[in-house]
């Protein structure tokens, strides 16, 4: 799915679990980030901003590491430490 996909989706920021996206079915523990793949859509939630959409660009296949491409905002690496979760289609 490409980012211009992602921003066909409409704002993808949700500000509480309540309003986590249906899609958005499995969260995926910092220990199963490598079974991602480039190009595949995951949602990142925070705590002090909510669920937003974005495409997974970089896996790294030894540590928890995680780029994240968000429509419209750039790039941004997650590690497993980071207070996020990542949530998956199921």
């Amino acid at each position: 799915m490409s980012p211009e996909t992602l921003r066909a989706w409409g704002p993808s920021r949700f500000m509480t679990s309540d309003q986590r996206p249906a899609a958005a079915s499995l969260q995926l523990p910092p220990s199963k980030w490598s079974e991602l793949n480039r190009g595949e859509v995951v949602w990142v939630h925070e705590d002090s901003w909510g669920f937003d959409a974005g495409l997974v660009d970089d896996v790294s296949p030894d540590h928890q590491f995680l780029w994240i491409e968000f429509a419209g905002r750039g790039r941004r690496l997650l590690c497993g430490g980071d207070p996020v979760q990542v949530w998956t289609r199921g």
